[in-house]
Formats: C-alpha cells, sequence, structure tokens
C-alpha cells in the first residue's frame, strides 16, 4: 500500500484476558453481595443466579407477539468488590457471527484485515459460560462496546466493507467459498482456519495487539472487542442494518444467535410440535424464542431456578420442569409423563454429560432429536443407550447454532425490525387431525384395546400340531420337536411358512444364557401363506402370500401416519417379550402342554406360527418366495438405512463399517443412492470382492494400516472425513470410530445393530459440536406396508440385487448347519426350506 495513507497502530483502552480467562476492570470493585464474592446486580435488584442455565435477562416488549424478541442488558448492572480490584473468574463466550469473503483466494502474505472502532455505546455483552455462573446476558459499564462497531480502517483486498460501515465481528469465517460455506448441511467454515484458542491471527499466526512494553497480547475467539478497537478478519465481519439498535445488534454475534439457530436450522422445529430446553439462561431462552418462531405447539423449560418460568413465558416457554420439585423421578420420566412419550425435540443448553443423556432419554422415540448446544464442562464424553438411539432417535451437535453469519444474522436483524413473523409452513403431519379419537388408537380401522367377540365355534380354526425348531437353553443345538399351534385370535393370522432365513439377530440372542428367555422358536425372515384368519382381519385372506415383519404397522397412529416414524406405537413394541402384542399370551406349546416362546414377534422356525396382523405385508405374485424373505430384516434394514433414515445424496462419500448381510445391503441403498464412493471397513480381506457386487468402491482392513486408527485412514481418503458413516456390526469401539470418521459440518453417522454388550456409546462433544450427528436407524427406518412393495418391485425391475445375498440353502431338518456356517462367517444369508 502506499505508506503515506495506510492505517497507523492506535494507542486505546482495553481490558486484558489472562491465562485463567480472567476480565479485569480498570477500577476498584466493591462488593455488593455478603462475602466479597463478585456478583452482579440488576436494576430490579436480582441476585445473581449460580443455577445452572444462567441468569435472568429481561425482554424487549412489543404489542406484537410474532416477531424476534432480544433479551435487552441492564445499563444499570454493577460490578464491585471490596478493597483491592478482583477480577471476574469465568469462562467467557463472547457474542460472535461468521461472514465469507466472496473472493477468498488472497496469498497469505496478503491478509485481509478490518480494524473497528466502537460505535459510541458503553456496554459489553458477555455470556458466562462456567459451571460457578451458569450463562448470563449481562450489560457491563466498561466505557468500551461489544462487538458491534464502525470500520476504522481496513487492509489489502477488503472490499466488502468499506471505512465507516457498522458491522458485528463474529468468532466463525465465512469465506463463501470453501466446500461448507457453500453448503447449506454446515457452519463451520473451512477456508479460513477456526482456531478458537489460539489467540492470534488466523492467517499469519501473529498478534495485532501490544502492551505498554511492547509484548504482545493475545486475542480471544477471533474477536477480542474488550478493546476500543481490534482488528478482525474480513470472513468474520457483518454490516448490520442502519436502523438496528447497537445494543440489540450485539445479541446477535453469539447467545440469540445460537439458540434460535439452533431451533431454526440445526433441529428445524415443525409446527405444532413440543420442544423441550435444558437450561433457560440466554441461549435456552433464545432456543424457546426460536421454536415459538418455528410455531411449536409446546416449550418445556427446565431450570433449577423457579424465576425462569415467568421469565420464559416472554419467550414462548409453556411448561416448565424444575428438577428440586420432582421428587425420587428422572426429568425424562417426567418430560415422558407430560408429552405422552417424549418431547420432538430436546435442547440441552448448559454443558453437561449428565443433562446431555438426560434430554436424549427425555426425546421421543421414531423421530426425536437431541441438539447439544454446550460443550461439556469437564470435557466429559455423553454417554448414550443403544437400544435407545436404535428406537430411531437423533443426537447432533451445533456450533453457533447452524448460522451462517453473513446469510443468517440478516435474516434475524430483519426479523427483530419488522416484528411480524414468517409463516412456518405446512401443518404438522404428525399431529392428530380432528377425527382423531382420544385415548384409543385405531388399527385396521378398530380401536385398541379391543374387546374380543365370540366366535362361531364350527367355523373356528383349530389347533395344529407341526415342527418347530425349539430352542431349550442359550447357546444349545436347536432341536426338531412337535408343537401345538393355536389358533389365531381377533386381528391375528396363522401363517404356513415356506421359507426362512437366518439373521445374526437370532445367533445374538440364541446365544445369551438366560433360562427366562427360553424354551423359544427363533426364526423372523420368512415367507408364508396365510393358512387361517381371527376376526377383525381384512387386509389379507387366506391363501395370500405374506411376508411376516417385526415391526407393526398399523397405519394410524402418529407414528404410522408420519414420514419420520416407523416404530408404530399403536401396537406395543415387545420385541423380547416372548408373547402376542395385544394379550400378552403364547400360540405355541410344546408336546407336554408347556408354553414357548415367540421372538421378535415372528417365530420363523416352525412350520406354522401365529403373527400380529399388523406385521404382515403382502407379496407380489411375481416375487420367488426365498428373495422376498430376505426384506423381513437384514436387507430391509441396510438398504433403508441408506434409503431412508441417511437419505444418501447422490456423489456424496459413504462408509460402511461391518461388511456382513446389513453392511452390504448398506452398500446396495447407498448405490442405488447414487452415492460416489462407498467405502467398506472390514477386518476380512475377502469381503472388498464381495463387496464390488453392491457396489463398494474401495476397502480398509484394520489390520493393515499399522497403528493409525480407521478414523484417520478415512479423513485422509476423503479429505476429511466421510459424508455418511454406518456401524453394521454392534461395537460401541466401532460405533466411535465411525462417529469419528464423519465429516465435521454435516457428517450422519448411523447405528443401525445393537451394542452386542450392551455398553453405552462414547461421544466427544468438542466432535458433535462441528455439526456431527448420529441417528438410530431400527430396521432402517422401513414402513413394512408402504416401504417393502416398493423394494419388492424394485428387485423384479432389476434394480436393487438380492440373489448375491443367498450363498447357502438347507433343508429345515439341518437348520443347525445355518448357524455354523453364518457363525463361522462363511454365508451371508442361508435360506432354509421348511418342506426339504
Amino acid at each position: 500500500m502506499d505508506q503515506s495513507s495506510a492505517p497507523k497502530p492506535i494507542r486505546c483502552r482495553g481490558n486484558s484476558i489472562g491465562s485463567h480467562l480472567c476480565l479485569s476492570f480498570p477500577r476498584t470493585l466493591t462488593s455488593k453481595h455478603p462475602g466479597g464474592s463478585c456478583g452482579v446486580q440488576s436494576r430490579r435488584g436480582a441476585a445473581p443466579d449460580r443455577g445452572g442455565g444462567g441468569g435472568a435477562a429481561q425482554s424487549l416488549r412489543s404489542p406484537h407477539q410474532d416477531h424476534l424478541h432480544l433479551p435487552l442488558p441492564q445499563r444499570r448492572h454493577h460490578l464491585e468488590h471490596q478493597g483491592e480490584p478482583h477480577p471476574l473468574r469465568a469462562c467467557i463466550d463472547l457474542p460472535l457471527t461468521f461472514f465469507c469473503s466472496p473472493r477468498r483466494r488472497i496469498p497469505p502474505a496478503s491478509p485481509k484485515f478490518s480494524a473497528m472502532k466502537p460505535s459510541g455505546k458503553r456496554f459489553v455483552p458477555f455470556d458466562i459460560g462456567s459451571s460457578d455462573c451458569g450463562g448470563r446476558t449481562c450489560g457491563i459499564d466498561l466505557s468500551v462496546d461489544a462487538p458491534f462497531r464502525a470500520v476504522e480502517s481496513v487492509g489489502e483486498h477488503v472490499e466488502e466493507v468499506s471505512v465507516g460501515d457498522t458491522v458485528l465481528s463474529c468468532f466463525l469465517a465465512h469465506c463463501g467459498d470453501c466446500v461448507d460455506c457453500r453448503s447449506v448441511r454446515s457452519n463451520v467454515c473451512t477456508g479460513v482456519p477456526l482456531g478458537l484458542a489460539d489467540g492470534v491471527m488466523p492467517r499469519d499466526g501473529t498478534s495485532r495487539f501490544t502492551d505498554a512494553s511492547g509484548a504482545p497480547v493475545q486475542h480471544f475467539l477471533n474477536v477480542s472487542s474488550f478493546s476500543e478497537y481490534t482488528v478482525v478478519d474480513v470472513t468474520r465481519v457483518v454490516k448490520v442494518a442502519a436502523a438496528m439498535p447497537p445494543e440489540k445488534a450485539c445479541l446477535l454475534s453469539c447467545g440469540v444467535s445460537t439458540g434460535v439457530g439452533a431451533a431454526w436450522k440445526v433441529a428445524a422445529v415443525e409446527p405444532k410440535s413440543t420442544v423441550a430446553v435444558f437450561g433457560l439462561g440466554s441461549v435456552g431462552l433464545a432456543v424457546a424464542e426460536g421454536a415459538r418462531l418455528q410455531g411449536a405447539g409446546r416449550i418445556i423449560g427446565v431450570d433449577l431456578n423457579p424465576d425462569k418460568f415467568e421469565i420464559g413465558k416472554t419467550f414462548g416457554v409453556t411448561d416448565f420442569v424444575n428438577p428440586k420439585d420432582i421428587g425420587d423421578r428422572s426429568i425424562s420420566e417426567v418430560i415422558k409423563e407430560m408429552t405422552g412419550g417424549g418431547a420432538d425435540y430436546c435442547f440441552e443448553c448448559i454443558g453437561l454429560a449428565s443433562l446431555m443423556s438426560d434430554a436424549f432419554q427425555s426425546c421421543r422415540p421414531g423421530w426425536g432429536k437431541t441438539v447439544i448446544l454446550g460443550v461439556e464442562m469437564q470435557f466429559s464424553p455423553v454417554s448414550i443407550n443403544s437400544v435407545e438411539i436404535l428406537q430411531g432417535k437423533t443426537i447432533m451437535g451445533s456450533l453457533f447454532g447452524g448460522i451462517k453469519a453473513k446469510t443468517d444474522i440478516p435474516i434475524l436483524m430483519n426479523r427483530y425490525l419488522n416484528k411480524t413473523r414468517v409463516e412456518s409452513g405446512q401443518p404438522n403431519p404428525d399431529q392428530p387431525g380432528p377425527e382423531h379419537e382420544s385415548g384409543s388408537t385405531r388399527v385396521q380401522g378398530l380401536l385398541l384395546p379391543f374387546r374380543e367377540r365370540e366366535m362361531d365355534q364350527s367355523s373356528a380354526p383349530k389347533p395344529i400340531r407341526c415342527r418347530a425348531a425349539v430352542c431349550r437353553a442359550g447357546g444349545e443345538p436347536l432341536r426338531i420337536e412337535e408343537v401345538v399351534v393355536a389358533p389365531p385370535k381377533a386381528y391375528e393370522v396363522r401363517i404356513k411358512i415356506i421359507c426362512t432365513s437366518l439373521c445374526h439377530s437370532d445367533v445374538t440372542i440364541w446365544s445369551i444364557k438366560d433360562p427366562a428367555g427360553f424354551p423359544k422358536i427363533f426364526g423372523h425372515e420368512a415367507v408364508g401363506v396365510v393358512e387361517s384368519v381371527g376376526e377383525h382381519v381384512e387386509e389379507v385372506s387366506v391363501g395370500d402370500t405374506v411376508l411376516p415383519f417385526c415391526l407393526a404397522h398399523c397405519g394410524d397412529c402418529a407414528d404410522c401416519r408420519s414420514v419420520r416414524s416407523n416404530v408404530c406405537t399403536g401396537v406395543p413394541l415387545g420385541l423380547l417379550d416372548g408373547v402376542m402384542p395385544r394379550d400378552g399370551t403364547s400360540r405355541f406349546t410344546d408336546a407336554s402342554g408347556a408354553p414357548v416362546q415367540h421372538f421378535l414377534n415372528v417365530s420363523s422356525f416352525s412350520e406354522y406360527t401365529v403373527v400380529d396382523v399388523t406385521h404382515v405385508v403382502k407379496v407380489a405374485a411375481a416375487m420367488p418366495p426365498e428373495k422376498a424373505c430376505l426384506f423381513s430384516c437384514g436387507v430391509s434394514t441396510g438398504v433403508g438405512a441408506a434409503w431412508k433414515a441417511a437419505a444418501v445424496e447422490p456423489k456424496s462419500t459413504v462408509a460402511v463399517f461391518g461388511l456382513g448381510s446389513v453392511g452390504l445391503a448398506v452398500a446396495e441403498g447407498a448405490r442405488l443412492q447414487g452415492a460416489g464412493r462407498i467405502i467398506g471397513v472390514d477386518l476380512n480381506p475377502d469381503k472388498f470382492e464381495i463387496g464390488k457386487k453392491f457396489g463398494i468402491t474401495e476397502f480398509v482392513n484394520p489390520k493393515d494400516i499399522g497403528e493409525r486408527s480407521v478414523s484417520e485412514v478415512i479423513k485422509e481418503m476423503t479429505g476429511g472425513g466421510a459424508d455418511y458413516c454406518f456401524e453394521c456390526i454392534g461395537l460401541a469401539s466401532l460405533m466411535q470410530d465411525a462417529f469419528l470418521s464423519c465429516r465435521p459440518g454435516w457428517g450422519k453417522t448411523i447405528i443401525l445393530g445393537l451394542e452386542m454388550h450392551l455398553s453405552p456409546i462414547s461421544i466427544n462433544t468438542v466432535e458433535i459440536l462441528q455439526g456431527k450427528s448420529i441417528i438410530g436407524s431400527l430396521l432402517g427406518g422401513i414402513k413394512p406396508k408402504t416401504d417393502i412393495p416398493i423394494l419388492m418391485n424394485r428387485y423384479l425391475n432389476k434394480e436393487l440385487h438380492l440373489d448375491e445375498f443367498i450363498t447357502h440353502e438347507v433343508g429345515f431338518h439341518d437348520i443347525n448347519k445355518a448357524f455354523e456356517l453364518l457363525m463361522a462367517g462363511k454365508s451371508l444369508r442361508c435360506i432354509i426350506w421348511m418342506d426339504r
């Protein structure tokens, strides 16, 4: 630059932050609270809130109730301490924001910088996020401003802002040119380094601050607004509308944008849905405000401070739970009771692993989303139960609420200024319509619970004696025995099995040495012919070829009507109950008359079985039975996970951990979805050649990568991580590897296997806050009666590969050989023919 016109160094006042993140104030502080501890006292005289969730902030009231409310900082807060100057020790989370330049390609030697000066206001809002102070938006009289500033000078290549522009400075960059900034799925810019804790400028690694002695002073979160002047990379500034009050605008730099964005951008809260917010500090109240703007029907606040309910009502909170007032019950138990099963969306706004687990347990099976907004205070991992996540729940992270500063913050400013509400889309399809009958569930057009009527005994089906492979104890070979199969009761179908196959789920439960679980008839992948039906069965008739399925599909409950869930709540799930779902009894007895347990609502290792009508799907006449039975579990689970649960996008990168039948079906589903790369991970080197038939393009054998981890290898192969990672084995350690292998910003990890030791999954909160998510999928999100016919048609049209899954076939008397082949890793699916 012309040196005569180049910006010169500026001497100004600043408040330094030491190694313990302490704030030193330039005046003696005198305590207004007993004991000499630092405290905050508002104009109303409220004592500082030390509970989880943060302090009370006044709200900006308006006659309009459908616009964005912003917490109003108190101008007359006082921070004083008796005697000597005393720093306020706390974790500081400054108001922040991102932004990107459309012309980012600048040599490192020519960095883009923008220097800013205060716009004249005198408070600095900041969020205290320590375990001692909760989370508070406060106005502090420091004679300096927040990150709401006027541009004083600019460096080379800065074109999007000019001297005199009013701007917000933000901790996250937004370059506008990297893959993350161009994507709608991520807000973590990879074009300019994140470096939140580096203390230097991102491009050249040096500081723009020196103290009176000439020693460098570190930057903080790329902003350092506790100075009359600061220097910020141009990718981290956002222009501010002239009409926007500065004390309101600065709130959008971090806390408010994080909370509103989490409801708007990350969770995409649906109208009329139920939201639970854990911690009603500034971020939590902003989440409530965002949920209100999205049209949520109920917003439940959870906080230890009883005053938060009244405060929360301003931002849309409709219900309140104080953990101190619920006795021995857990928060999740209370919320499930309040909501009839769980909240649709749960937001954790404190940063406690235990509260994150509570939030996850409080969300609804089928489609519930848990959104983590705070880094865990002690950096402890979050423990997630794999059984819970397999019910269709999702846990996801959000850095800055998914907000892209330069595009989204102006929208929020307009919503505040316009005081009008953007319409929130269509009514929630999951909510019961006016025709819904309260207190009952309709199944096949009939109310539950039903009262069984007497059948005409002369035409009623009779008990049938037949062969079944009975397991008397865990791990013991199955015995071919004669059993009696009772007639079907109301809403039940008795099926003559044509063929069945063996799934890993059978082997897993078979190996458990639990006397209470036996005797049992295993098997749940099968095809058969309807032999007789009970009362109220209309959708299938005697002679129909059907496929029994372990999950119900009543077609009438909230889950079945929703596109987001496949876990029917109209008929009890009870996968391992060993009895029929409606009356809790077995239809099997052995030769001595003792009952024999069912398995996964099917029990196909019997020549005849009885299944609830909500568990059967008609099979097309052209469909070969040995192919059709594969859709009862493994193939549907894998293909469905890529199709329904993950919604794999064309040209994306997929990593599949475990290339058994389910993993290969995931690869097949990803291939059908148009994935560009499909990476298989398996200890068996032969699986690569097998996997190529199903779309596998690359292979990683953990035994061949030395001391590197699988995640390191996949990140190297993919330039940062796979877009989608599927765990298909059921090992907590592999679930963690899959999560670490997915891409920051938008990477999804889909868990398909129940953890074989029932160990919890340990999740690093720093990783999940980068925008990653973990999704559980029971049966791949497949709705049996609507989705399986689609898969059958895709096979008949030669789009979907099935033949390659069948590696062996045996007769019923050789059923134990099928177990041996599967456990030895020699078969994918072994078809067991009942008449051979």
